[in-house]
């Protein structure tokens, strides 16, 4: 089968009042109404206030899951097919209800337990994430930490493509990592108030999920979900579930993931987000995959390729 391919933001999608663009739409409304049952407040009211959204990491990683979802069963609602998900750090969690791997319910209450867990870890002044920018990033992110994190207080904690990776570490790592990446000729760039996740920094907030992650009804998903541990696609709930466990201190392989979203059979991908994310990841791999960002119920749909295209050429509104 080939056809669209759905991915998720993450953190760096989060922006105040996005849910409000999704909230005329049935699907999507439900989805919203749901969520404010479950966490006990108007998460609508919750989320316009940006200075929620960037000190209050429980509302950030909550809206991600609740956007994502509500996004992508709206485009559903609508007739999108996606072949494959993905979602791209706390995304995942996002993918895996979209795909109908878990029950939104347990989803919401298990990412807000995450978030106030990780309000626990080394806070953003003693520790926190920087990205290498630029060509052969990869290959100079894992020499600055075989170099500067010889103690475990660096790690590569996301490669999200060819010309960007990101790395978790301690404050005193970072610094010395960014003398060695401008050294190289390659630029790093912090990523403010962000929690050093994907490293061995939040292997504790990991051990204190192991039991949250036992109580959740898996199913097999309706669409392959693409896991960041691994990057392969599967509908095993087993797999699936192994992957969630080792998702916090593992680091998020997005460049594998685009690969394989287009092995699945994607001849496009639906970015559901405020503003592009992962669009230009995946471009990064693939320049020439078409990418339409979907902020919206009224974002156009991708034409069905088991379909001819329409004569005159539709316009795609956020394309990235």
């Amino acid at each position: 089968m080939t056809g669209p391919a759905v991915v998720l933001a993450g953190e760096a999608g989060v922006r105040a009042g996005a849910i409000d663009a999704w909230l005329d739409d049935e699907a999507a409304r439900a989805v919203v109404d749901e969520a404010t049952a479950v966490v006990g407040r108007d998460v609508v009211t919750w989320w316009r206030d940006p200075l929620n959204l960037c000190c209050d990491t429980t509302a950030a990683h909550v809206e991600v899951v609740v956007n994502g979802v509500a996004g992508y069963r709206s485009l559903t609602a609508r007739g999108l097919r996606p072949v494959v998900v993905a979602g791209h750090g706390v995304g995942e969690y996002a993918a895996l209800v979209a795909a109908g791997a878990l029950p939104l319910d347990q989803v919401v209450e298990l990412v807000h337990w995450r978030a106030e867990l990780l309000s626990l870890s080394p806070r953003p002044s003693c520790a926190g994430m920087a990205a290498v920018v630029g060509p052969g990033a990869g290959e100079v992110a894992r020499a600055v930490v075989e170099d500067v994190g010889d103690t475990g207080a660096l790690a590569v904690a996301a490669v999200d493509g060819p010309s960007q990776v990101l790395l978790a570490g301690g404050c005193e790592a970072l610094a010395r990592a960014r003398e060695a990446v401008l050294a190289a000729g390659l630029d790093l760039v912090r990523l403010p108030g962000r929690t050093a996740c994907h490293g061995p920094l939040v292997a504790p907030v990991a051990r204190h999920l192991g039991a949250a992650f036992a109580d959740l009804e898996w199913s097999e998903p309706d669409v392959p979900v693409v896991p960041n541990a691994d990057g392969r696609p599967t509908r095993d709930p087993e797999q699936l579930a192994r992957c969630l466990r080792a998702h916090l201190t593992s680091p998020v392989q997005w460049e594998a993931t685009s690969r394989a979203l287009v092995e699945a059979g994607a001849t496009s991908v639906v970015e559901v987000a405020a503003v592009p994310v992962l669009g230009p990841l995946v471009r990064q791999v693939h320049p020439d995959l078409p990418v339409h960002l979907a902020s919206g119920p009224g974002t156009p749909l991708p034409p069905d390729p088991l379909r001819p295209a329409p004569a005159v050429p539709v316009p795609t509104r956020g394309e990235t």
